[in-house]
């Protein structure tokens, strides 16, 4: 079953656990998505360790939010990789 692609910008800050300032730093995201539903990126565990990944951050020692999530627009579907037939 084909599955759509979405487009998302994700604006994101991470602070630091240990810091006593927490200095934070802001960012924004642009990646594929396989849902619409928000509260799922959110919570995607791919894409939290993405934006440590680019950060070059730890995430056991960071914390990160979401603040923003922009869902531009559909860009196409998943291809059938595999058919219901033998």
């Amino acid at each position: 079953m084909k599955k759509p692609i979405f487009r998302v910008f994700i604006s994101y800050e991470i602070k630091s656990k240990k810091a006593v300032t927490r200095k934070v730093t802001t960012g924004t995201l642009d990646t594929f998505v396989l849902t619409s539903n928000i509260n799922e990126i959110k919570k995607d565990q791919e894409i939290i360790d993405r934006i440590c990944y680019l950060n070059k951050k730890n995430l056991n020692k960071v914390d990160i939010t979401i603040t923003d999530i922009d869902i531009e627009n559909q860009y196409g579907e998943t291809t059938d990789r595999f058919d219901d037939e033998y």
